[in-house]
């Protein structure tokens, strides 16, 4: 069957053709023209981004030197102030920190802690500064007691000795007391949320 001309064909189906020839290259353009104006506009999303992040990278760099002069200036002012009270987001986490200190003081000073107790709670005759009451109760010779001593009173954390006992060992008294003393310590110190 011989293939019509195209002066066989009417204007009807000529229209149509073209028609659908149209339809099928819109639907190859946008086949083509969706994911291509998709993977530009996330491209160009990705570069605005890695734009704000370069801009803000270069405003810390240029307040490096004056991020570090605050650094260090408040560096010194911590410095002036031998003695810090603990540093902790609440009461609870302040125990912690203070029950290691105190622990740590213990240990340094050739000390076996028999007790050691840290409230949670502030103490309520604190007055300016909320204070966490600690008892200790050690063992040990005179040396590690005044090492003991000095540590809580001249330390890097602010600790308030309320009560101080020294007696020698109870369990040890009957037999004469030995060179072991025990030592009970009462203390307060002072903390503050960051």
């Amino acid at each position: 069957m011989p293939l019509p001309s195209a002066e066989g064909i009417t204007a009807r189906d000529r229209r149509t053709l073209l028609l659908g020839a149209v339809a099928v290259v819109c639907v190859l353009l946008l086949w083509v023209a969706i994911p291509f104006v998709r993977s530009w506009s996330e491209r160009e999303a990705l570069i605005a981004a890695r734009r704000d992040e370069l801009a803000r990278l270069a405003g810390v760099t240029a307040a490096a030197p004056m991020l570090r002069e605050a650094v260090a200036a408040r560096s010194a002012r911590a410095q002036e102030f031998a003695q810090r009270p603990v540093e902790a987001a609440t009461a609870a986490l302040a125990a912690g920190v203070l029950q290691g200190i105190v622990q740590r003081y213990a240990d340094e000073s050739q000390m076996n802690v028999s007790e050691l107790n840290v409230s949670g709670e502030p103490d309520s005759a604190s007055v300016a500064l909320a204070a966490l009451p600690a008892t200790l109760i050690a063992l040990g010779d005179v040396y590690g007691v005044a090492d003991l001593i000095d540590r809580v009173q001249h330390g890097t954390t602010l600790l308030d000795i309320r009560e101080l006992t020294v007696q020698v060992n109870p369990s040890r008294r009957a037999d004469g007391g030995g060179e072991l003393l025990q030592v009970t310590m009462v203390m307060r110190a002072p903390f503050v949320t960051p």
